[in-house]
């Protein structure tokens, strides 16, 4: 995938990135808790009860989300992944 910088006036500013994902509502706190852990990575955020929720991280932390994404689904959370937004601070 391949992201494209905002308008010309958003140069220089950090990009943070946001995943949309669905994922068992039992899981949540525990991928939470998880990407706590990895210091720096980023966070979880809940965006509805229903189980839909977002990954906030720096553009550097794509390729680890990415991993640990993977790794909860070899444990066995069904997790629904959606699009990555690109937001300029």
């Amino acid at each position: 995938m391949t992201f494209s910088q905002g308008p010309a006036e958003d140069a220089g500013k950090p990009e943070l990135f946001r995943y949309e994902l669905k994922a068992p509502k039992e899981d949540i706190c525990y991928m939470s808790w998880t990407i706590d852990a990895y210091e720096g990575m980023g966070f979880l955020r809940t965006d509805d009860p229903s189980g839909l929720v977002s990954i906030l991280f720096a553009s550097g932390w794509r390729e680890e989300v990415e991993r640990l994404l993977s790794a909860f689904e070899s444990e066995g959370i069904a997790i629904e992944r959606g699009d990555v937004v690109v937001e300029t601070l």
